[in-house]
């Protein structure tokens, strides 16, 4: 009976872990962009779509939604100005 407990407990563990890697990519990835946005608007740049894209980012982060927080921070970083990079 315990091994089976700890066999359950064990899957549980293995099936959360890509649920928080996704999370810490997510934030990675929104802290790698924060400051060259910041930099980027400080300089008069327009952001354009990776500005949507980063606000879309961090409100599915908001909203408990790791993939499609992803998703958009990546479409942010890929639509950034060359010179904002």
């Amino acid at each position: 009976m315990r091994s089976l407990i700890w066999t359950v407990a064990l899957a549980v563990a293995i099936a959360a872990v890509p649920a928080l890697a996704v999370d810490q990519t997510a934030i990675e990835i929104k802290k790698e962009l924060l400051p060259k946005i910041k930099k980027a608007q400080a300089d008069g740049k327009d952001l354009g779509a990776a500005g949507e894209e980063y606000k879309q980012g961090d409100e599915a982060l908001k909203q408990g939604l790791q993939e499609e927080a992803v998703e958009h921070f990546k479409k942010a970083k890929a639509a950034m100005p060359p010179d904002a990079k």
